[in-house]
């Protein structure tokens, strides 16, 4: 069975580097309920979206 990579890229995160993602997954699970309120409603929701194949 072939290995499935555990990082799922989009628009926002393409770009960014491992570090980079783990940084971000870091500071969100370490956001109080309101701060994570106000990270969500921070993104554009329609400039987001998969980048390349989808993982099943």
């Amino acid at each position: 069975m072939a290995e499935q990579s555990k990082d799922i890229f989009s628009e926002h995160t393409k770009e960014m580097t491992s570090e980079q993602r783990t940084e971000l997954q870091e500071k969100v699970s370490n956001m109080t309920e309101e701060e994570l309120k106000e990270f969500r409603n921070s993104l554009d929701p329609d400039s987001m979206g998969f980048f390349g194949e989808e993982c099943v």
